[in-house]
């Protein structure tokens, strides 16, 4: 009885409408069929209800395994749902695996707060978060749910657990890539071993492993990401990225695609050593800041990207607001550059030039760096070790 007079029913309602408001949210656009679904997930749904677990034994998919397992005991335990849903469904369910991750990465500061629970809404009425799994139909919050909870490890330092997060991540999409240049900096400052990242290729080769068992050549299932990376001859699929800016990305792509990525590896390793290079702790809160700007600045310089490669940014930066409230602005105006990027794509039409939506992404990602810089290395710092020798 003591128990529940300290309940605090008001919360209690109030979750529970907003949880309900997200479902409903999501119930309503469930019946669009895309053109990625015309094209893609209903065949491939369709490839594992009609031939069962025989089906990955068969290169039917350019996506890796894991997705496709979902897939399948979609369609082996809950067969009379409509294929639009089912495809959508593993998605719907990361939305809210994401939130929670969310919620516990918050709830690490705010012990005491609504806050957490504002970033629980905050993630699940997004609007691209909202129109990636339930309108679209893309796999981005699966592997971004992981990217959440390899944060949520490395601040609890579970470095383990952070690990196969990680790996689940990649076993997902290719896309989880965009944080490595921070796990690695993690290495080079060694918070942690180097054994911690053997468990990442470990993850990733148990995910092909039911594949493998079906028939599938084990060469063929480690060839999919590299194939993946050759499909498309464009340096940008509209992502608001440096490429944007090339008046024709097509005609150059045979020079700029090998330049562009020596340049984003350039990035990512100048990104490590910046971090190694600061003496100064990695805090919770510098943890996130530092996690915002690679995966907002990797798909900024890589090329290929589409546009919602930015999708684990549009996450990241809603809880790095409640981190850094006075730069709240932050998320709002990476949503806003995310949803006109999907218009092209969703709708056919370009409210506003790609071109421009990227010069908002290098806004933002040089208000990131300016601060982060600041907090790496304290402008008295070199002064106090100075004095002190």
């Amino acid at each position: 009885m003591k128990a529940l007079r300290q309940i605090n029913y008001f919360d209690v309602i109030l979750f529970l409408s907003g949880i309900a408001l997200a479902v409903a949210v999501r119930y309503s656009l469930l019946d669009y069929k895309s053109i990625d679904f015309f094209k893609y997930t209903k065949v491939w749904y369709n490839t594992v209800k009609e031939n069962g677990f025989s089906a990955f034994s068969q290169n039917f998919s350019n996506y890796n395994p894991p997705y496709l397992y979902l897939l399948y005991l979609i369609a082996r335990f809950f067969p009379d749902i409509p294929g639009v849903i089912a495809t959508k469904l593993p998605s719907l369910i990361a939305d809210f695996i994401t939130a929670w991750f969310a919620y516990r990465i918050v709830r690490l500061k705010y012990t005491d707060s609504p806050f957490p629970l504002f970033a629980v809404f905050g993630v699940l009425f997004a609007p691209t978060i909202v129109l990636n799994s339930a309108f679209w139909g893309q796999a981005d919050a699966l592997y971004t749910s992981a990217l959440l909870g390899v944060i949520y490890f490395l601040i609890t330092k579970k470095y383990v657990l952070a690990m196969l997060a990680f790996g689940l991540s990649l076993s997902f999409k290719a896309q989880a890539i965009f944080l490595s240049p921070l796990l690695f900096a993690l290495l080079l400052k060694k918070e942690m071993s180097l054994k911690y990242f053997l468990l990442i290729p470990l993850v990733m080769l148990l995910a092909l492993v039911p594949a493998w068992i079906a028939g599938r050549s084990l060469i063929d299932l480690l060839l999919i990401y590299p194939a993946q990376a050759g499909q498309y001859d464009l340096l940008s699929m509209h992502a608001p990225s440096i490429f944007s800016w090339i008046p024709d990305s097509g005609a150059y792509y045979i020079y700029l695609y090998p330049a562009g990525l020596i340049s984003a590896a350039a990035t990512g390793i100048f990104f490590s050593i910046f971090v190694y290079k600061s003496r100064y702790e990695l805090t919770p809160s510098i943890l996130i800041e530092l996690a915002l700007i690679i995966v907002m600045l990797m798909p900024f310089v890589l090329p290929k990207m589409h546009e919602r490669n930015f999708y684990p940014a549009d996450v990241i930066s809603i809880i790095f607001a409640f981190y850094f409230p006075r730069l709240f602005f932050v998320p709002i105006i990476m949503s806003v550059i995310s949803f006109f990027s999907y218009q092209p794509t969703l709708f056919g039409v370009e409210p506003v030039p790609i071109s421009l939506l990227a010069f908002g992404v290098l806004i933002l990602v040089i208000i990131l760096s300016r601060d982060a810089i600041i907090r790496l290395f304290p402008p008295g710092l070199e002064t106090e070790k100075l004095e002190t020798q």
